[in-house]
């Protein structure tokens, strides 16, 4: 054993080892403590992603909130439009029904004036022949005397038929 403590190779071993013993205590210090501040910045960059992730699923959410919503307005104002078009056609057919059903009783009524006004015309025309046939056979039939006599007495009697 006394060789070894005499080999300078021993010595330098167990200086080294005594180095390294002494150095060590401050390099871990600092190993750790480097670690240490690495572990909270990475654990800080973490929290970090999980509060953004956290932020775009909010976003995310309430984007496709905004969506729906607006989907279902549009489906809303596209139904309006179909039951405001509805209603006008509805509308406008009844005011096609009613203008025909006026031009149809307007129609009816001239055909009715027409109708009467010929009948007038053809009563006109018929008392006018049978006036022109009674004068036609009086002034046959009655000359004379006796057609005055007639005559005077039926003026004296249409004063009497008018009033």
């Amino acid at each position: 054993m006394q060789e070894v403590l005499q080999n300078p190779s021993f010595w330098v071993g167990v200086s080294f080892f005594i180095f390294l013993a002494i150095a060590f205590k401050p390099a871990k210090k600092a190993i750790l403590g480097a670690l240490d501040s690495k572990i909270a910045e990475i654990k800080d960059q973490v929290e970090e992603a999980a509060r953004l992730r956290d932020e775009a699923q909010a976003l995310l959410a309430e984007y496709e909130r905004k969506q729906q919503q607006a989907s279902k307005h549009a489906e809303e104002m596209v139904d309006a439009a179909r039951k405001e078009a509805e209603e006008s056609k509805a509308r406008a057919e009844a005011d096609l029904n009613a203008s025909l059903d006026r031009q149809r009783k307007m129609a009816l009524e001239r055909i009715s004036m027409a109708e009467e006004k010929a009948l007038r015309e053809v009563r006109a025309a018929a008392a006018e022949m049978a006036i022109a046939a009674t004068e036609k056979l009086v002034a046959e039939r009655v000359a004379g005397a006796d057609g005055d006599k007639l005559v005077d007495r039926a003026i004296e009697e249409l004063g009497t038929k008018l009033h």
